[in-house]
């Protein structure tokens, strides 16, 4: 048989496919999100009794665990998952806690800790995950710097914005405060100073490596509700701090800083414990 050119070309590119098909590895699941929904099964567990509805955040939690994980390893082509993309944990039960306050706490940490070990697309969820829970936990005392932050590019400009947003945050909740009901009084003087609180943290960070805006003598409340009353303030209230937390949510995800990210996440989780008073 005499072999053509064509021929030759055409079996060698069959043979290049073959092989590259044969050493292509199965996708597997990531092995940091498998901890993670390991953990998140564990605090549904431990809470169980002392936190019912925590417990069943984490469930949920570790159901949307699973379903990232089986999204990052993929489907073929007629949407079954491969095998290789299964995956199982130690059925290894949490003891219950007494305390679940601290386990909260805990358990905020450790999720904090993965940011860097997961996929980057993946972060934005997780650290969702991290908000959720930061409603349930006890408030932040004091949010920290972390050591070695670095802020540039995207990073720097998302910081700044973040400010001016927390200057604009604290004087539209002021304006609420005129008219929120007697027994939000206290609350929305409190989520008043805490916002001032985030400015000073953003100030603090931001200062090495740029001028930071002093706050404006006043802002104004386009696409916000004008107060009129207890409803309408409260209304106002509500968007103000959803609108924070959005806006550090965003922050976070998109962060190539991990000390700008860590620092993000801490705050949206902290603002968000701070809505829990106005839901």
């Amino acid at each position: 048989m005499r072999f053509t050119k064509h021929l030759i070309l055409t079996i060698i590119t069959a043979l290049a496919t073959t092989l590259a098909v044969a050493c292509t590895p199965s996708p597997t699941p990531d092995e940091a999100l498998v901890e993670m929904y390991q953990e998140a099964l564990h605090d549904a567990q431990a809470l169980t009794d002392s936190a019912p509805g925590a417990s069943a955040l984490r469930t949920e939690h570790a159901d949307e665990i699973t379903a990232e994980i089986e999204r990052l390893c993929g489907f073929t082509d007629d949407g079954v998952l491969p095998e290789s993309c299964t995956f199982s944990v130690p059925a290894i039960a949490a003891a219950p806690t007494d305390d679940a306050a601290a386990h909260m706490m805990v358990s905020q940490e450790q999720i904090l800790g993965h940011l860097e070990e997961i996929p980057t697309e993946s972060v934005p969820l997780i650290i969702g995950h991290y908000i959720d829970q930061a409603r349930l936990a006890p408030p932040a005392e004091e949010i920290d710097i972390p050591e070695g932050i670095s802020l540039k590019g995207e990073d720097l400009t998302r910081a700044q914005d973040l400010l001016a947003t927390e200057y604009a945050a604290a004087w539209a909740l002021g304006v609420a405060l005129a008219y929120v009901s007697p027994d939000l009084t206290d609350a929305t003087q409190e989520a008043i100073d805490r916002h001032r609180g985030y400015a000073a943290v953003l100030r603090t960070a931001i200062d090495p490596f740029a001028d930071t805006a002093p706050s404006e003598p006043g802002y104004d409340l386009t696409g916000l509700t004008e107060p009129t009353d207890p409803d309408t303030a409260l209304a106002l209230i509500r968007e103000v701090q959803d609108n924070a937390v959005t806006s550090w949510h965003n922050a976070a995800s998109v962060a190539t800083d991990p000390a700008w990210r860590l620092l993000a996440s801490r705050v949206a989780g902290s603002t968000a414990r701070d809505t829990v008073a106005f839901a």
